[in-house]
């Protein structure tokens, strides 16, 4: 019998960092699936706040007019703006910052939706709802991008994660997958697995690092105990090594996207979530994923413009060649933004933006209804739009963003109500019609 002594076999528990979920996380499956039955819903989060109406623009001499003499610092040209070829829901054009070419072109293949002025409400302005909780705090906004508002606050669980415990039918590759630190994948009964930007499980790379310590864990797991502790606590990692394996065998033999550049984390990223797809849907094994990257950077609270040139050019890169790469199964993959708030109207003394609230974001896929959805805001002083301290209220909630993305990635509409019990009663409307 191998002498493993309590500190000894927590060293080598502490190989798989949170391993006492993992094997929740991997189970086997025997439900197999078709391509075309698969779906997967890829969030991209811009963190720290993106200003993003420099991001995306009216295009008209009135509201392109009002938004300029509001930032004379940091206003993009009109001349420079790259137009959608969309127009908002009042027949606004919407043109793109200059530095996002390849998004523009999804835009004119029909690939691209805008959501125009969306953000976290409970009810809309002049409804007499509250205001959501932590309103202009990133992490409390954050938060509440990722959650849905319950009677009198945001849920302990994340929209992602809930959608999945309604979908998720276990597999050797993880339906759940995030490459950073989030809530949207916190469900009841599902939780995310972190991988690397390889596709690799992050929680177990050590063992792609060193063939003794995978040798160790093995024989750990392989001996007899006789403590009850041990005996159970092995029982669970030895009912991950399986699946585990599986996934790691899988996602070797899948090989990264060349046509991903991988020229920035966000990009990488994408690349390993593109992998992951790939031995998904060679698997057969997995009907449904979400996946959630990030791209920090976005609290520009100063110097603005150069910071934006370069967000936006690895953020247009990503998106872009992501989305070609994915070819045939671009009707099967919704990539979408998100971001803790929009920033405010005017620039300040630093040529930056401070905190505000309603924002734009962007919905990319082959099933996408190409267009710009909602109206572009009135930057004027005092306009309707303004809070009252140049943050723009608002018009589109990003719940209705979320229950348009269930119902296309099939959740039922017991189930859509079941995530979003506010919705429906304070909106009327649930689906934005972005997708098809």
């Amino acid at each position: 019998m191998m002498k493993l002594s309590r500190r000894r076999f927590l060293q080598h528990s502490a190989l798989m960092t949170g391993a006492s979920s993992l094997p929740m996380a991997f189970t086997l499956s025997n439900k197999a699936y078709a391509a075309t039955d698969y779906k997967a819903m890829v969030c991209v989060f811009l963190r720290g706040g993106n200003d993003s109406f420099n991001m995306l623009m009216a295009g008209d001499d009135d509201l392109y007019g009002k938004y300029a003499t509001r930032r004379p610092n940091i206003a993009i040209e009109k001349t420079s703006l790259l137009m959608t070829g969309k127009t908002d829901n009042n027949g606004v054009p919407i043109g793109l910052h200059p530095n996002m070419p390849g998004v523009q072109s999804l835009f004119q293949n029909g690939l691209a939706a805008g959501l125009i002025n969306i953000g976290t409400l409970v009810g809309p302005a002049g409804s007499g709802a509250p205001n959501p909780t932590g309103l202009f705090n990133h992490s409390k906004q954050q938060y509440a991008w990722e959650s849905a508002w319950q009677s009198s606050g945001y849920a302990a669980y994340g929209w992602g994660g809930l959608l999945m415990d309604l979908l998720a039918q276990g597999g050797a590759i993880p339906e759940l997958v995030s490459l950073g630190g989030n809530s949207w994948l916190s469900g009841v009964n599902v939780g995310d697995v972190r991988t690397n930007t390889q596709g690799s499980v992050s929680e177990v790379s050590t063992f792609s690092d060193s063939s003794t310590l995978e040798a160790e864990y093995n024989e750990m797991v392989n001996e007899v105990y006789l403590s009850p502790f041990h005996q159970q606590y092995l029982k669970q990692h030895e009912g991950f090594l399986t699946p585990y394996n599986n996934f790691r065998s899988l996602i070797e033999s899948t090989p990264l996207d060349p046509n991903i550049s991988r020229n920035s984390s966000l990009s990488s990223q994408l690349s390993a979530v593109k992998r992951i797809i790939d031995a998904s849907v060679a698997s057969g094994s997995v009907g449904r994923q979400v996946f959630i990257v990030n791209q920090g950077g976005y609290d520009t609270h100063s110097n603005q413009l150069p910071r934006h040139e370069s967000l936006y050019s690895q953020l247009d890169t990503a998106l872009t060649e992501f989305t070609l790469a994915l070819e045939s199964l671009q009707p099967n993959v919704t990539t979408f933004t998100m971001s803790d708030f929009g920033r405010t109207m005017h620039n300040n003394s630093n040529n930056g933006t401070d905190h505000g609230w309603g924002s734009n974001q962007l919905v990319i896929g082959g099933s996408v209804m190409g267009g710009c959805y909602g109206a572009y805001p009135d930057f004027s002083v005092g306009s309707p739009d303004d809070n009252g301290r140049g943050r723009l209220i608002p018009t589109l909630a990003h719940e209705q963003m979320a229950a348009t993305l269930a119902t296309w990635f099939g959740v039922s509409s017991s189930g859509i109500e079941t995530v979003f019990p506010t919705t429906s009663a304070n909106f009327g409307t649930m689906n934005l019609g972005f997708m098809g």
